[in-house]
């Protein structure tokens, strides 16, 4: 019924049961699986070029024109090529092997370079000007175990991520924020800055790595040494089973509390009717 306050309810109703399909009962049917490491952030902070630097192959595409119309990419070691079948995490997106501009659909990039036990997935703009592109974003960080969140020097204090980072935060969803595009001029005080920025919004805790501004290549790729602090803490947490799982727990445990306590407005939206 059109009553006041059902759009949000509705909207509320859906955002759980997405969660829930998405990713709460998809990672607790495996909890062994690999760590899905979601890359997100704001219009022209880098992802693609980070992601491709961190795997060390040209594995996605950067978008010249925006918003880029392209599937998200998720890329995953051979041998974990299993756990991203459609029965598993984010069941309702089509999947496809081949560059495409569904944004629906979700891209499977098989890499030996990336280590078995973790997976990387480019997701698209948080502040897209397409509204697909927004709610896909906010659909693929609902489904993440680790937010490898991307900003600038130029876009470090814009509100729609900061929005997306106190979601985290309010779910205890495990975080790291990757400063990217920073002159060595700016980099200590847009670094401090950002510091303080993260630890009044609850997110004192979490990674905060630096990407100094560099010349690519000719594939594409950043130096190793730009990107090696955080090849090396994913590496860590891909080869540790113990930390991975510890990381998995946190973000699942969360989820799910999360979602218990919005049911309460899905309550009181039915209560309204």
């Amino acid at each position: 019924l059109d009553v006041p306050g059902v759009d949000d309810a509705r909207r509320i109703q859906a955002e759980i049961v997405n969660q829930l399909s998405d990713y709460v009962l998809p990672r607790l049917r495996q909890l062994e699986g690999p760590l899905l490491a979601v890359v997100g952030g704001a219009t022209g902070a880098g992802k693609s070029t980070l992601v491709n630097s961190i795997i060390g192959e040209r594995v996605t595409e950067s978008g010249v024109l925006r918003p880029t119309t392209r599937s998200p990419v998720l890329v995953h070691h051979p041998d974990d090529a299993a756990w991203f079948q459609p029965d598993r995490i984010l069941p309702e997106l089509p999947r496809t092997t081949v560059p495409s501009n569904d944004t629906y659909a979700l891209r499977l990039a098989a890499s030996k370079k990336i280590p078995r036990g973790l997976a990387i997935l480019d997701a698209p703009d948080v502040d897209s000007i397409d509204q697909g592109n927004r709610e896909l974003a906010a659909q693929l960080l609902a489904a993440a175990d680790l937010w490898l969140f991307v900003t600038s020097a130029a876009r470090y204090s814009d509100q729609v991520p900061w929005d997306y980072l106190r979601m985290a935060s309010e779910r205890s969803t495990s975080v790291a924020v990757v400063l990217d595009r920073t002159s060595n001029d700016a980099v200590t005080e847009v670094r401090g800055h950002l510091a303080r920025m993260m630890t009044s919004r609850g997110l004192s805790d979490s990674p905060l790595f630096t990407v100094p501004e560099s010349a690519i290549d000719a594939d594409g790729l950043l130096p190793p040494t730009a990107v090696g602090p955080i090849v090396g803490w994913l590496h860590d947490l891909a080869g540790d089973p113990e930390a991975r799982r510890m990381v998995m727990t946190q973000t699942l445990d969360d989820a799910i509390l999360h979602t218990f306590l919005r049911t309460h407005d899905v309550a009181d939206g039915m209560g309204a009717q």
